[in-house]
């Protein structure tokens, strides 16, 4: 066969449209590609010219992105999850290819987080792969041409993906099974496509879920609807007082469930109307489960500050800004007596609210700041009559900017800027920022302009 065919003998594993092709559970080695790759794009990147923002923006649309094929085929090992997540937060927080602890100021479970949930928003690898595994597994149920869901068909159950199938690759599949069963209800044709206990099909949650009871005492669990309502319930032969009163809400149902001819089709809400499963709607949903919208979130990213404002203004409200007090902790400097004033510890609360300079600016411009505010609340912090509410947060940002600036001009270089510089240097800052403002927002600018300008008096 081999010398008709011209082809020689392999072993596994092997490449087999771009994926990495074996038997039996794949080495991290397999996946040297996919890390060279990503070892690839940085190598090709200025990353030194672009600001923390800019790098995020990277790594959310090309290393990310390019890892989205193995990941709709194959579950990721831990260890190269590892090695990639490794590169993705250097290559954030310094733009190079390894990075101390101290130089990630943000721990990057929290980074991995939805921004309207405090975070930045970078894709959690883990996470994303095992959505991208759903879909496969929603392509069973909702693909009736295809060739190969078609074969998956004929040597597995694919109600529970038990059957005629081998490897670590189904079984990956069906460690993600119940993230499908959880977000998708059944309707009940023949049967065979439904899992009786663990899929919602005769209600809007399934029956492990609401007789657990009977569940516990039950020897199938993951029988079809059709075995059961075929067959009956496979239990222990003593049930407890509570199983006996399941059993009579079960049997009700098993006698009220009419089998038909026809397939068993599944409704879910990560279904577009034109049939595609929304793999990032269901991410967004599995990310933000259990999860407090931050208050602080519509104020940092729902303006039309530039990027790299509203990654300070991320760091700032979570006090994560490298202050004194943050450098001591990671026993860069001796102590953290603030610089500018030498009266108080430098945190990121005294910097841009407490610090004596601080006080004056917010008072010039005509801000009153409760003893009680905190960078934590800045959304909070109550707007003149003088300033509209439109882009107010765009300004309370530019405001902390550049006492930022002001503080890292004292302590680097030694410029002690007055008042006066620093509202004209502010000035010059925000009529950079209003490019970004539409014609219809031509007050806002004015605005802000008068604000300085009375200030400056």
């Amino acid at each position: 066969m081999l010398n008709i065919l011209g082809c020689k003998l392999e072993g596994f594993p092997q490449t087999y449209l771009g994926l990495p092709l074996s038997s039996t559970k794949l080495h991290l080695s397999a996946f040297t590609p996919q890390i060279a790759k990503t070892d690839k794009y940085l190598a090709g990147w200025q990353a030194s010219l672009l600001t923390p923002m800019g790098r995020a923006v990277l790594v959310n649309s090309v290393l990310d992105s390019h890892l989205i094929y193995i990941m709709s085929a194959i579950s990721l090992p831990l260890g190269v999850v590892a090695q990639i997540d490794r590169r993705r937060r250097s290559f954030l927080w310094t733009g190079e290819d390894k990075a101390s602890g101290a130089c990630c100021l943000v721990a990057w479970e929290k980074v991995c987080t939805p921004k309207v949930v405090g975070g930045l928003g970078i894709k959690d690898l883990r996470l994303h792969n095992r959505c991208l595994l759903v879909k496969l597994i929603h392509r069973f149920h909702s693909a009736p041409n295809s060739s190969w869901a078609a074969w998956a068909r004929a040597n597995c159950n694919v109600a529970t993906l038990e059957g005629d199938v081998h490897g670590m690759h189904w079984n990956n599949l069906r460690a993600v099974l119940p993230i499908y069963q959880a977000i998708t209800t059944s309707v009940v044709g023949n049967g065979h496509n439904t899992n009786f206990w663990h899929d919602a099909w005769c209600g809007e949650d399934d029956l492990a879920t609401r007789l657990p009871a009977l569940y516990s005492h039950c020897l199938a669990k993951q029988s079809s609807v059709h075995d059961i309502v075929t067959n009956g319930l496979s239990l222990v032969p003593r049930l407890s007082d509570q199983a006996q009163m399941e059993l009579h809400q079960v049997q009700d149902i098993i006698n009220d469930s009419a089998l038909s001819q026809q397939q068993d089709t599944r409704v879910c809400s990560f279904v577009s109307q034109s049939g595609k499963f929304q793999t990032s709607k269901l991410y967004d949903f599995l990310k933000k489960q259990d999860r407090v919208t931050n208050p602080a979130a519509a104020f940092i990213w729902s303006n039309k500050a530039p990027p790299r404002a509203q990654f300070f203004a991320w760091l700032l409200t979570q006090g994560k800004i490298q202050s004194k007090e943050n450098l001591l902790l990671k026993k860069i400097v001796d102590e953290d007596t603030c610089d500018v004033c030498g009266q108080e510890r430098e945190t990121a609360d005294h910097i841009v609210l407490r610090c004596h300079f601080a006080k004056t600016f917010w008072l010039a411009i005509g801000f009153h700041i409760p003893n009680d505010m905190t960078v934590q609340n800045l959304h909070q912090i109550e707007r003149p009559s003088n300033l509209p509410q439109n882009e107010f947060s765009s300004f309370v940002i530019l405001c902390c900017w550049q006492l930022w600036k002001r503080r890292n001009g004292f302590v680097f270089r030694q410029e002690a800027a007055t008042l006066n510089q620093t509202l004209q240097l502010i000035c010059a800052e925000a009529a950079s920022w209003s490019h970004r403002h539409s014609s219809k927002e031509s007050g806002v600018k004015e605005a802000w302009n008068m604000v300085f300008s009375n200030a400056r008096l």
